[in-house]
């Protein structure tokens, strides 16, 4: 359950930093200065591109077993892999304008590297 929990919380908090985030460049004028329909298309791809990485994070649920979980190589694998293969594709798809990707995909990719160290350091205190 602490995985489904991990996913979640990266999820929440990455759109939610996203969506100030665009929110911010928008009241500055930065972006969306155009009135039209696509005014507020940056939310949606805030909310799409962190979706996207969450599903990305699924294999998160291979620290289940014990022998990926005793592993710290193969446990950030299983966090990081996937994530990172889907960030690599999208930059390719974007590579004229690389730099939404890199914004939109940094506040997802802390998080889940602060949890993935809390992780590892809560399973280092329970086997001591």
């Amino acid at each position: 359950m602490k995985f489904w929990k991990i996913i979640i919380f990266c999820f929440l908090i990455a759109t939610t930093i996203c969506l100030i985030g665009v929110f911010v460049l928008q009241t500055t004028s930065i972006i969306g200065t155009v009135d039209s329909d696509m005014r507020n298309l940056p939310y949606g791809i805030a909310v799409g591109f962190n979706l996207y990485l969450a599903v990305g994070t699924l294999p998160i649920l291979l620290n289940l077993n014990e022998r990926i979980r005793a592993k710290p190589v193969w446990s950030a694998l299983s966090f990081f892999l996937l994530p990172f293969v889907f960030i690599l594709f999208s930059l390719l798809l974007m590579w004229d304008e690389p730099w939404p990707g890199v914004l939109f995909c940094f506040p997802y990719l802390s998080i889940l590297y602060f949890s993935f160290i809390r992780f590892r350091q809560t399973l280092a205190t329970n086997k001591v």
